[in-house]
Order: structure tokens, then C-alpha cells, then sequence
């Protein structure tokens, strides 16, 4: 008897897309489209195989185990994070339920028996800090979307769940590669049948779906797999040196915890008549810190000449509907 069963919340607003889906994947539509998630420009349309994504959904159940799934879904059905989840209900054969996408996803629930949530980076941050026993009551958290700065905060204390960070885009379904934080993993591990590549930038290939994938990430190669750098098109180049924004806010959000300052803020670049590039740092919100402090930490704590060398304050720091800061440069 089939387990697969989809429900709604009273304000989820995108029951007829998935709907949509769920009408094409039982009569057995060969492609399916979805949208790139727009951090860099405008979304565009990608199309995807029911090859690709059913060998996706496959993949991560054998990583997980072959247990009983029961999904809850609060990010947009659209995009990959919530369509990834639809998809994989229906593979799994298994309940999902859908919940308007919202910052703090968790505190709509009461107790639940949820087993897999996927979440962005401020969807978890959020939910750890208002629904932290609703967040550590799941079997399976994915994280992904956008980098998470130092995911030892949170597994010091989230004994229950899997929490895995993800990476992977729109082109190749859902993640190609996984971390598992709660093992203590330092690096990404490519799923397996994913081979990868430096060639200036990262390229995947995926033999058996026979899809090959170049993206715009600079990352560094290990024997177990590979850390994340950056975007080619953010990274800075500053009198000659390299500076990858994502290992600077990394350090930025340490010294933040530290000083007991929760800021949003990203990193990115200026040009400069002299270093042609510098790092620039944009803070959301007033600037009510001892900012020369801040900067005194952070000199000492990162590479020589890497250190941002304006601070911007902004009201309000735009994201993607996926979680991912849209960077602007000065």
C-alpha cells in the first residue's frame, strides 16, 4: 500500500504547483523545470531529468538508511530545496508536509514526529535559538543553500538529529555532495558515482545520469573530498593576492560570538586605485559596537592584507527566497 500522502497548511500558498508535480511524476514525465535561485542574477529556468532526479533521491536514502520517512517541507516548492523534498517524498514513498516558508519554520508546529527537515542557514540558526527542542526532535536536518560559519555552535548541543550541510546546485537536482556534521566531517564528500575536478573552477560529473556540470566555485581538494572557497566572480583580488569572501566571514562570525554581537553581514569588494580590489565588509543594522575593537580582532585573527578595509552599515541586507545573501559590490 502506498505511503506517499502530501498536506497543507492553511496559508501555504503553493498547493497547485505541487500539485503540478505530483500529477507530472505519475504519469511519468521524462523532464521537469525548476528556477536557479537568483544570487547572482536573474532566476532562470533549468530543466531537469526524472533520470537525475530519482537517481538524487536515491542516493541520499541509501546514505540515510533505508528507514521511515515523514518530511516537513517549509522552503519554496519552486526552488531546489523544497522541490528536492517533494521529489524525494515521492521516491521514498512517503509523507511530506507543507508549510508556508518563513524564517522560523518551527514555531508553527506544536510536538511533532518529523524525521527529515531541509532548512537554509538562517532558517536553522533561527530555529535553533526559538525551537530548539522542535529542531532536535528530527532524525535528518540538510542544510544548504549558503555556507553555515561555524557549525560547532550548534552540535555541541543538537545531540539527536543527523545534521548534514549539503552542497550542490539547480543543474545537478540537489546536493552532490555531503558533510556530515554530527560525525565531526571537515569537508564535503562527493556522493557516490560523483567524480570531481579543478579546472580554475569546480566541474562535476555524474557518469551514470550522464550529466557534466562547471560551476563558478573555487574549491580545495582533499583525499576525502573538498572545502568551499568561494565564487570565482566574488573573490577578490587585492595587490595581487587572493581573498575568498566565505573564509573571511567565517572568522568574522567567530570574533562576533565573541564579543556577544548577533550581525548579519557579508563580505565583498571594492575597487581601489592602488590594490585594483579591496575587501569590504557590510553590517546590517546601526553601528553600535566599538567598531575599532572589532577591527583590531580581526586584523590579528586573519592573512596579512586580508582584513576589510571599510565597514558599510546598511537597514537591511537582501537575501535570495533560498537564504543566500546577495552580495553588493562598491
Amino acid at each position: 500500500m502506498p505511503l506517499f500522502n502530501s498536506y497543507y497548511s492553511e496559508d501555504f500558498e503553493q498547493q497547485t504547483d505541487v500539485e503540478e508535480v505530483i500529477k507530472k511524476w505519475n504519469r511519468g514525465d521524462e523532464k521537469f523545470k525548476i528556477y536557479t535561485s537568483g544570487t547572482t542574477s536573474k532566476p532562470k529556468k533549468i530543466i531537469l531529468t526524472r533520470k537525475l532526479l530519482t537517481w538524487s533521491a536515491r542516493t541520499t536514502q541509501n546514505i540515510f538508511g533505508h528507514e521511515t520517512h515523514r518530511i516537513m517541507c517549509c522552503l519554496p516548492i519552486n526552488k531546489t530545496g523544497g522541490f528536492m523534498q517533494l521529489i524525494r517524498a515521492l521516491v521514498w514513498d512517503c509523507e511530506i508536509h507543507f508549510y508556508k516558508p518563513s524564517n522560523n519554520p518551527l514555531e508553527v508546529i506544536e510536538n511533532h514526529n518529523f524525521t527529515t527537515i531541509s532548512l537554509t542557514p538562517t532558517q536553522f540558526i533561527s530555529s535553533f535559538n526559538n525551537s530548539f527542542k522542535k529542531l532536535n526532535n528530527f532524525n535528518h536536518i540538510l542544510i544548504g543553500g549558503a555556507p553555515l560559519n561555524n557549525p560547532s555552535i550548534f552540535i555541541k548541543r543538537l545531540k539527536y538529529p543527523q545534521i548534514w550541510c549539503t552542497y550542490g546546485m539547480t543543474e545537478t537536482a540537489s546536493h552532490i555532495a555531503m558533510q556530515n556534521l554530527s560525525k565531526n566531517e571537515t569537508s564535503f564528500k562527493p556522493l557516490p558515482g560523483v567524480n570531481i575536478r579543478m579546472n580554475k573552477t569546480l566541474e562535476i560529473h555524474i557518469p551514470e545520469v550522464n550529466l557534466s556540470v562547471k560551476t563558478n566555485d573555487i574549491v580545495h581538494l582533499k583525499n576525502d573530498g573538498f572545502l568551499v572557497l568561494g565564487r570565482s566572480d566574488d573573490t577578490i583580488n587585492s595587490g595581487g593576492i587572493k581573498i575568498h569572501p566565505y573564509l573571511l566571514e567565517s572568522t568574522i562570525e567567530d570574533v562576533f560570538q565573541k564579543m556577544d554581537l548577533k550581525k548579519k553581514f557579508y563580505v565583498s569588494k571594492e575597487n581601489h586605485p592602488k590594490y585594483g580590489e579591496i575587501p569590504v565588509l557590510t553590517i546590517e543594522g546601526e553601528p553600535d559596537f566599538d567598531q575599532s575593537q572589532f577591527m583590531q580582532i580581526i586584523t590579528q585573527q586573519l592573512p596579512k592584507y586580508h582584513a576589510p578595509k571599510k565597514i558599510y552599515f546598511t537597514p537591511k541586507i537582501t537575501d535570495t527566497d533560498t537564504g543566500k545573501v546577495i552580495r553588493e559590490a562598491y
